[in-house]
């Protein structure tokens, strides 16, 4: 299912029912895309369930209650069936015709960033300028918001990535190695003190539970934390643990030159010439020092790519995401694949977000092009190997931990 934005953006995000946009020539956009949403759906009544579902609530469907209703094939079958007619729905218009959800503003910042990230209701920037935040309310209709940028870190910044639970955010930072930021969001200095994991040249990361991912065209490692319990306090505690090579997390990964390395919670991938192979961790809690951390899924799956090819990857509950120069290749966690043609500007997934983990957006020189894939509320969450999966425990944003030394 996709909804086209015609125009020339340069990135996207999607946080609290609005869709932030940040266009060419650098100004940002805020759209009340829950409203937006709404309005279409009550345009669209036979599809009016699966158009929110799809682009609003995705979330509805994982939830224990709704899977056993749904299991019910007096409600199954006109789900399902509202869900494929939305899929030859053609949802295409310019933000101008949006001007009752839409309000806009040139950024004060003097360049395009490479990566961004929404966290706490403040939108972080990250480029070969640094690492910079702003409050989301401050961007607001004409109204410039330089005096609430903030500058955390001097440093060129490849990417950034927000943990769910752990009020931190990390980064990659090339040469520099692998950095995090603690979170402080009732603070006026959102970002504390940098701490170093790794100096190890990683160009992407993600978070893997309370641990840390990195990687780059020639190598991954993990930065690897324990998680504890405060016997007085009762309060979640990170404690570092070591950094795992990827000879640890691979079956026969003692070879991994060439290898292409990524992942996001408990999903692992690892492309190489033979195929794709993956690894399902375990953050391996205190209490079960027992239990192994690396679970391998099986044989390589074949892929249609090699590993130099890869441009850039990411995870999200509806599957895995492989962008070459000619385009992205999903692996779903139905064990499809599905390819999107033409070299994307920038693209995104939303592992994080509680109500748009199912979104891919997709930026071309013309056109923002948002993708809802549906099938993962099908789809064993235990047994699938595309995707991670999703399940009761959803992390509240509000409790934050501790990285004890």
């Amino acid at each position: 299912m996709k909804f086209t934005i015609a125009g020339e953006y340069w990135d996207s995000q999607i946080y609290s029912g609005e869709l932030l946009l940040i266009d060419s020539q650098n100004a940002v956009h805020r759209i009340d895309w829950r409203a937006l949403i709404d309005k279409i759906a009550s345009a669209n009544e036979k599809v009016q369930t699966a158009l929110r579902v799809a682009f609003a609530d995705s979330d509805l469907f994982y939830n224990p209650k709704v899977q056993k209703i749904l299991r019910d094939p007096e409600i199954e079958a006109p789900i399902k069936r509202q869900l494929d007619e939305l899929a030859d729905l053609e949802l295409s218009e310019p933000i101008t015709k949006w001007r009752e959800f839409l309000y806009s503003t040139d950024s004060a910042l003097d360049f395009l960033p490479t990566d961004t990230d929404v966290y706490y209701n403040h939108i972080l920037f990250a480029g070969d300028e640094g690492l910079f935040s702003v409050p989301r309310y401050a961007v607001s209709e004409g109204k410039a918001f330089q005096p609430k940028v903030r500058k955390h870190h001097d440093g060129r910044i490849f990417r950034v990535r927000s943990s769910d639970s752990f009020t931190s955010v990390a980064c990659a930072a090339g040469d520099d190695g692998l950095l995090e930021f603690p979170f402080r969001p009732k603070e006026a200095e959102v970002l504390d003190k940098l701490r170093l994991l790794a100096r190890r040249s990683c160009v992407s990361c993600d978070w893997v539970f309370q641990s840390v991912l990195g990687w780059s065209s020639a190598t991954a490692f993990l930065a690897s934390f324990r998680e504890i319990k405060d016997p007085r306090t009762k309060r979640s505690e990170r404690m570092f643990d070591r950094i795992i090579d990827p000879s640890e997390m691979f079956e026969d990964g003692q070879n991994d030159e060439g290898a292409a390395i990524w992942g996001c919670r408990e999903k692992l991938y690892r492309l190489t010439e033979s195929g794709l192979q993956v690894t399902d961790y375990s953050p391996k809690p205190d209490k079960d020092k027992a239990r192994p951390q690396f679970q391998q899924r099986g044989a390589s799956y074949a892929d249609r790519i090699r590993p130099d090819e890869v441009v850039s990857t990411g995870t999200a509950p509806f599957g895995t995401v492989i962008e070459t120069s000619t385009g992205l290749i999903v692996h779903r966690s139905d064990g499809n694949v599905e390819v999107f043609d033409g070299e994307p500007v920038h693209w995104r997934v939303f592992s994080r977000s509680e109500h748009y983990s199912n979104q891919l957006h997709i930026i071309y020189e013309d056109r923002l092009v948002i993708v809802s894939f549906v099938h993962d509320y099908f789809v064993d969450q235990k047994g699938k190997i595309f995707g991670f999966a999703r399940g009761k425990r959803r992390e509240n944003l509000g409790e934050s931990a501790e990285w004890v030394n």
